[in-house]
């Protein structure tokens, strides 16, 4: 079989060029339209290390079409002078969002990510603080075993082999040199003779001196009780750095599925700029109509109430949780509180807001959601 071969053939790179001019014009649209994708449903409730398929504007799907363009007037033909726009359509007039048209709409294609890839996207886009390590409060956690210790005493199974092998060489070469000291032989007799008295240094040199050393001997070390080396076991820990959430929101009736889309929108980002500061990252939900109660995710956006809002109830909770589960002297707190608005006791809610705050958290957030802004961002809802 023939094979045809040219050097000057560079064509082994061009897909992998062409691949990645196609990353880096997604990932340029990426972020340009980063406050579109980070409101996007199926990021807010994926989980961390998985991937999510986003639409991507801007950008099409090219695909090659046999045969001719039926619908193209040919090159250069059609009225128009130098300057006009080529390809672009007229926006439609008199159309009210949501309506439905009778022009084409804007094209884009979808693409997987990973979630983590876009939350780095989107805080090098909004150009968000770092918070202060001093803030840092660290908390040894237990990692495992770890064998760093030598000791001259342990069990079979703990010998360190290469420490015993060093301890017995080290012997070996000071009795030597000692025997060498005492009689004046070489240092190859030395050793001859401490291998025919087994490691009996003064046996060695009465062989020496009666002139009794086989030199034919191959060389060996003998290990004492005084060269075994055993490890030691220890508990292994590593510091890290704690924060908790303590997420609180009304669910009486007057919080829709959209307001609390929106407050499950802000809870996400919040944990996820916290966890680029801190090891370990808690978050407990609060809900409350009259009475505050502690819950799991799931009832917390999803489950609605009925009654009146009594929103000291859930910082009376949120004290609570802090006094009995998470102490200021080992976590770094963080309390959220959404609702839209409605209390029928406030004096009595700043009364408890100002009890969290002589606790000396690290922060206390009162938000309200206001869907009649006119904002094309789930973020300005939210009046902080």
């Amino acid at each position: 079989m023939a094979i045809v071969d040219n050097s000057d053939w560079d064509l082994s790179d061009k897909g992998q060029k062409d691949a990645q001019r196609h990353r880096e014009k997604i990932d340029d649209a990426i972020r340009r339209n980063v406050r579109d994708v980070i409101a996007e449903e199926s990021i807010i409730t994926k989980k961390r290390g998985k991937k999510v398929r986003i639409p991507v504007k801007g950008l099409k799907d090219y695909r090659f079409i046999y045969g001719g363009n039926k619908n193209s007037g040919g090159i250069g033909q059609g009225e128009g002078k130098p300057g006009d726009r080529v390809g672009s359509k007229p926006k439609q007039k008199g159309k009210q969002p949501g309506e439905p048209g009778n022009e084409p709409g804007e094209d884009y294609m979808e693409t997987e990510v990973d979630i983590d890839y876009l939350i780095n996207i989107m805080f090098e886009q909004l150009g968000l603080p770092w918070i202060d390590e001093k803030t840092k409060i660290q908390k040894l956690i237990p990692k495992g075993w770890k064998f760093e210790t030598i000791a001259k005493k342990g069990i079979v199974p703990r010998l360190h082999k290469k420490r015993t092998m060093l301890e017995a060489v080290k012997r070996t070469a000071s009795f030597v040199g000692e025997i060498v000291n005492e009689t004046n032989c070489s240092e190859d007799d030395a050793n001859c003779a401490l291998i025919q008295a087994h490691g009996d240094i003064n046996e060695a040199i009465e062989i020496v001196l009666n002139d009794k050393v086989d030199k034919s001997i191959v060389g060996q070390i003998y290990i004492e009780d005084d060269d075994l080396r055993f490890k030691q076991i220890e508990n292994d820990t590593e510091p890290h750095s704690n924060a908790v959430i303590l997420a609180m929101m009304d669910t009486s009736g007057s919080m829709t599925t959209e307001k609390k889309f929106l407050a499950r929108s802000m809870l996400f980002w919040l944990t996820e700029f916290l966890k680029k500061t801190y090891d370990n990252v808690d978050i407990r939900f609060i809900q409350h109509t009259t009475e505050a109660s502690v819950v799991d995710e799931d009832v917390f956006f999803n489950k609605g109430e009925s009654g009146g809002t009594y929103c000291w109830s859930a910082f009376d909770k949120a004290d609570y949780l802090i006094e009995t589960e998470y102490p200021v002297a080992e976590w770094n707190v963080y309390c959220v509180y959404i609702s839209d608005g409605e209390d029928f006791n406030p004096n009595k809610t700043v009364k408890y807001m100002q009890k969290l705050i002589d606790r000396k958290i690290n922060m206390l957030s009162y938000n309200e959601i206001d869907l009649d802004v006119d904002s094309e961002s789930f973020g300005d809802h939210l009046i902080l």
